[in-house]
Parts: structure tokens; sequence; C-alpha cells
């Protein structure tokens, strides 16, 4: 370990003097921690089943689960003699806390974009004493995890030592998942997917899924990766014994060996990206004397296009927002004749059982109404889900492919400048889902009405007032639907700002990171040339003796 850690310093005082980032202080936070455990990350898109999945893996429903999209904040899993919740924070001390507390801090829905500043939550418990020399990791996102210019991607590199990929059936290995594959090879020297929801499908439909999804992995990379099947709600344990015992129990028993190598493989990675920018300042170095002028038309530009850049993402998303009620009437609304109808339909079986004053019976009546008109709303968000959570989605991949066009072209004009690429990166838009709605009813009569009507007996006025609430049920039906729109609004435009924030920092930090090795005046390029020699010969040597 010390000479990792030598090698690690060695690395990180070179990119200091190239002006690259600090690409070492993910293997540099790895080394740092007390327990030498190998982490294994569940990563996923967004509803692949990772916290139901990881729950099932340790045998104990710890982590929050819910049918949208619940995990906000990265949550470790780990051996302790007593249960026991550490809540890391960015702005204060660690909490310590009871294990009931957890969702309070980790799910979006009590925690939303994360206000309590959590950096990490830690659980342990002694029902991972077989998983003693490793910790299970859930994760929320993809993005965070990407980029070393962010605090988040300091708290998720260390964890992608090895990873476990969720790829739900119902939609098996999309385009963000093999994205989310390459990313995850940049960093992990090892990778499993795990299929899950396998009990929605056939035993030849999931053949089938199977041979698309290698054939797919086929197309997209050059890597073999071993492929497991899972459903959380199926009895047999057959599922479960064999991811445990082909795929994360090695790590268990061999650990110090299998914790040797994923540290070799970072430091490489690390290498590898520290030779690009240092190659970028050797080539900025050698034209600098004779292209001054060239080398700050080619800053002005970058900043301008960055700028323009950004002007046509907000131009973007401003056109999104204004679309994105009428596209939520034409899921919603088509719906609303067919709640009424089944609402007055129910409510006649119901009203036959109130009695007592209209007060006693309006009331029942409210009631009633908010109960089931919640219901079939909910009912609603359910069939309409995926609908709702493509547009955000739709808006995503928008925002992706245009931050990745960005950085692209950036990279064409380096390497046309001074012929050398930028290090590889993948980097994806985090979206965490739309989460679920509330109801609320008028009163079923003006106040000052009820008031004087307290007494009223029923039996007298029954039919003369079902009229009145029939009537009811259209207009809050129709109004709790709008308002339903309303709020879906509301959400997705938020989840609008918090993806073009995250695209426009990573331009930012991907500007920042060649501005600053640009900008570097220093006729250092012998002292360059001798760096990227140095960071090549410690590749090598740490190759030889992996």
């Amino acid at each position: 370990m010390d000479n990792y850690k030598n090698i690690i310093r060695e690395i990180a005082q070179i990119n200091h003097s190239t002006g690259a980032p600090e690409l070492t202080k993910p293997v540099e936070s790895l080394l740092a921690e007390n327990k030498k455990a190998i982490h294994i990350a569940v990563l996923g898109q967004f509803k692949s089943g990772k916290s139901s999945l990881v729950n099932n893996i340790i045998g104990e429903n710890i982590l929050p689960v819910g049918v949208v999209p619940v995990t906000a904040i990265v949550t470790r899993l780990q051996y302790g003699p007593e249960p026991k919740l550490t809540i890391r924070f960015t702005d204060k001390e660690d909490l310590t806390t009871t294990l009931n507390e957890l969702p309070l801090y980790v799910t979006e829905k009590h925690n939303p974009e994360n206000n309590r500043n959590v950096s990490l939550a830690i659980v342990e418990h002694p029902i991972l004493e077989p998983f003693k020399n490793i910790s299970i990791v859930d994760t929320p996102g993809l993005s965070s995890f990407y980029r070393h210019n962010s605090e988040a991607t300091l708290q998720w590199l260390p964890f992608t030592g090895v990873a476990i990929i969720s790829v739900s059936a119902e939609r098996p290995l999309a385009e963000e998942d093999l994205n989310l594959i390459k990313g995850v090879m940049l960093h992990c020297p090892n990778i499993a997917l795990v299929i899950t929801k396998t009990d929605l499908f056939k035993t030849n439909e999931i053949e089938e899924i199977k041979a698309h999804i290698r054939f797919s992995l086929q197309k997209a990379i050059s890597r073999d990766i071993p492929m497991f099947e899972y459903s959380v709600f199926s009895q047999l344990t057959i599922f479960r014994d064999t991811l445990i015992n082909n795929f994360i129990n090695p790590f268990n028993k061999d650990y110090e060996k299998e914790y040797d190598e994923i540290i070799r493989y970072k430091i490489q990675n690390a290498i590898s990206q520290s030779i690009r920018y240092a190659e970028l300042a050797l080539q900025t170095a050698l034209k600098r004397e004779n292209e001054k002028e060239a080398i700050n038309k080619v800053l002005k530009e970058i900043k301008a296009n960055r700028h323009h850049h950004e002007r046509e993402m907000l131009l973007s998303g401003s056109s999104f927002k204004g679309e994105t009620r009428d596209k939520l009437e034409k899921i919603v609304l088509p719906n609303q004749a067919k709640v009424a109808q089944q609402l007055e339909e129910q409510f006649y079986a119901a009203y036959q059982t109130w009695n007592g004053s209209l007060f006693n019976v309006s009331r029942s009546f409210e009631q009633w109404l908010k109960a089931n008109l919640g219901h079939q709303i909910t009912t609603i968000d359910n069939a309409c889900f995926e609908q709702i959570n493509q547009i955000v989605k739709e808006i995503a991949s928008y925002y992706e492919y245009s931050a990745l066009q960005y950085r692209q072209r950036l990279n064409d004009r380096i390497n046309q400048m001074f012929g050398v690429n930028l290090p590889e990166v993948s980097w994806q838009i985090e979206f965490s889902g739309i989460d679920k709605p509330d109801v609320s009813v008028y009163r079923a009569f003006d106040s000052h009405l009820d008031t004087l009507l307290f007494f009223l007996p029923m039996r007298w006025f029954k039919r003369l007032f079902y009229h009145h609430f029939e009537k009811q049920i259209p207009n809050e039906t129709d109004k709790n639907l709008h308002r339903y729109i309303s709020g879906l609004t509301e959400k997705i435009i938020k989840s609008i700002d918090a993806i073009h924030k995250q695209a426009l920092m990573f331009i930012i930090n991907e500007n920042k990171d060649v501005e600053h090795i640009l900008l570097n005046d220093k006729n250092n390029h012998i002292e360059l040339q001798r760096f990227i020699e140095q960071l090549k010969e410690i590749k090598s040597l740490t190759i030889k003796t992996n």
C-alpha cells in the first residue's frame, strides 16, 4: 500500500505541474480508507430494481423501495455487530442514528434535491457477516459517477472496483445502458450484468432477451461480461445463490488479491488520462513560441463557442418547459371521462350506507371521494408512468447529446491545433424520475350552508342530496386531474432545470481543464517531455508487476 501511495503522490505532482485535473483523488480516497474492503456498486437506469436487488442479495429489506424511483443518495451496506446508520454530510460532522431513519436522508421524497447535503449513507448490519470483506453500494443515478471535477465523483469512483449493472428485462440494454457499461469500464476491472424482473417473462422470452443483450454487447464493446438472471419475487433461491457464489463471494474470499488488482487498474487509468493532459501541455508549449497568437485565438474560440452553446441550451430548455403542460394533458386527460364514470358507479353503492345528519353524510362523501379519486389518479399515474417519464428522458437525451457534442467539437479543435486528443470520457445525465401526486377534495357545501343544515336528518332529503353529490364528481375529477397535471408540470420543469445545470457544469468543467493547460505560459517543453516518459514508465511498471 505504501508503494501505491508513493506512485499516486508522484502522479499527482506531475499533474499539478502539467495543469491537469486532480485525476488521482479517487484512488487516494480508496487508499485512505481504514478498512481495505472491496466495494461492489449496484448501478443502472432508474426503476431498474437496484434497491430491491440489494435487499434481496443481503436477505433483509433495509433499503427503501417503491413503485417510483426512490433512492437519491449513495448508500453503502457493510457488516457491523449491531444495526447502525451513519450519515456523512458535505457541510457538517457525521450523524449516527438508527436504520429506520434511512429514508429521511436517502430518498427523494424526504430529502428532495438533497437539501440535507448528504454525501453518503453507511448502513452497518450483522446480516452482512457473510460478506465481511466487501460492502454493497446502492446508487441513485449515473452522471456524477463519471466526472473527476465534482465532489460527487470523489464519493462515487472509489466504489467502482466491482460493478453490478442492473438491467430490467422489461427494457433490456437500451443505449443508455451501453453508455453506462462503457463508462464503468473506464474505472472498473470487474463488471457483471444482472437482468432483473425476469418473473414477468416466460423461459423462451428470457432466452431471447439474453441473446439480444449478448449481441448488443458484442457490437458495442470488446469485452465479455458475465450475465445473471434475477427476480426478487421468485420463490426460487437459485438466482440469488448463483449471483453470490459465482460473482460476489470470490471477492469476499480473495479480497486482498482482488483489492490489489482494483488499485492497479485505477492507477493505470489515472496514468492514461494524465498522459493525455501532459501531451496537450507539451504540444502547447512547443507551439507557444512561434504560435502564441494562434493559441490565444483557440482560447477565444473555446470561450465564444461555450457561451453560444449555453445560450442554445437555454433557449431549448425554455421551449421544453413551454411544451410540457400540453404534452401532459394529451397523456392524462383522455382518462377523465372514464374516471368520472367509474366514480359515479361506485358512488351509488357507497351513498346507501351513509346515515345521520347532512353534516355527517357530507364529510363521508368528502372522505370517500378523496380516497377513491386518489386511487383513480394513482392508477392513471401508474399506467402513464413510462410516458410521463419519457418526456423528461427525451429532454435529458437532448442535453446529454448536446453536451457531448460540444465536448467532441472541443476535442476536434484541440486535435486540429495540437495533434492530441483529450482523455476519453463517458458521461450521462442523472434523472431519478418523477414522484407521486397528491389529491385534494373541496368541501361538499359552502361552510355557512353546512352550518345551517348541521342537524338536517338525511332520511327526508336523501334522494335530493344524492344528485347534489353526484354532480360534484365530474367537477372534482376535472379539478384534480388538472391539479395533478399542474403538479407534474412543476416537477418536470424543476427536473429540466436540474438537467440543464448538469449539462452546463459538464461543459464548464471540460472547458476549465483545457483552458488551464492552454493558459500555462511556461516554456517547459523539456520538463513536460520528461513527465510523459516518467508516466509511461510508471504505467509499464504497474503492468509488469500485475
